[in-house]
């Protein structure tokens, strides 16, 4: 086993995966091989092949119950959920054996407080937002610096339309960690959707100073100072959004940058 881990280490992935193997072979009840060839497979984003190994890990963890083997086998369950081509009904279903698995994983370890963050995340995207502000705030309890769980919470009430709450959550955020560029884009967002458009732009500033090429930044200048009518500098943000805009920027908010851009040219 630890001749794997050692070749894991250096990316020699077949190398890791022989020697994974042998160590099972010799002593199938080895929980922690069995863990390490999920992290193997992880890697290479063998999923269902990863949740095998974290299954096998936790049926033979016996003598010390370890929640990172449920933890982790929820990152696989949910990736699995998130391929290409999986069917909504089969997405679901992962994401809900994956909220199973981060819940056992609390069970043994209560202060795991990603756990909470990754159940949340999912059931947000199972719609179930009352479940998601329960794990977000869980998270927050137990890492207020884990900035991760006040974007996610702010961004998802911003979403639901109580931009009202999210500045609220956001603005606690910003308190606890101003060196967030997400969090300051979500402070930003939530302002902007308040009709309060200079607010709105001194986050995006403060975000823009800490990740000058955040595309959701440049976006959000460019839309409050278009809200402003302020051509010169919408015009240059949302310009430089578009530049930066790639596949994973959804095409709506696109189109709302060029439909804006054809709009400032109109302003004096």
């Amino acid at each position: 086993m630890n001749e794997g881990i050692k070749q894991l280490k250096k990316g020699n992935y077949s190398g890791a995966e022989m020697g994974l193997k042998e160590a099972i072979q010799l002593d199938p009840s080895h929980g922690l091989a069995h863990s390490n060839l999920g992290k193997l497979y992880r890697k290479q984003g063998k999923w269902a092949d990863a949740a095998a190994a974290y299954q096998a890990a936790i049926a033979n963890m016996t003598e010390s119950p370890n929640a990172s083997f449920h933890y982790e086998l929820g990152i696989v369950t949910a990736a699995q959920g998130d391929a290409p081509g999986t069917a909504l009904s089969e997405r679901d279903s992962k994401y809900r054996a994956a909220i199973t698995s981060y819940q056992e994983a609390l069970k043994l370890n209560p202060k795991l407080y990603k756990a909470h963050y990754r159940a949340g995340v999912l059931h947000e995207r199972l719609d179930e937002p009352k479940k998601a502000d329960a794990a977000y705030r869980s998270a927050i309890g137990l890492n207020a610096k884990y900035s991760s769980s006040f974007v996610s919470l702010g961004n998802m009430y911003i979403d639901y339309g109580f931009a009202n709450v999210a500045m609220a959550v956001l603005d606690t955020g910003v308190k606890v960690n101003d060196t967030d560029a997400a969090m300051w884009n979500g402070l930003g967002r939530a302002y902007l959707s308040l009709k309060q458009a200079p607010k709105a732009i001194d986050a995006f500033k403060k975000a823009h100073a800490i990740d000058p090429d955040m595309p959701d930044v440049l976006f959000g200048l460019g839309m409050a100072h278009a809200e402003l009518r302020q051509k010169v500098e919408a015009t240059k943000n949302l310009e430089a959004f578009l530049k930066k805009a790639s596949a994973g920027v959804p095409e709506d908010t696109q189109k709302a940058a060029r439909d804006t851009l054809a709009r400032m040219q109109d302003v004096i």
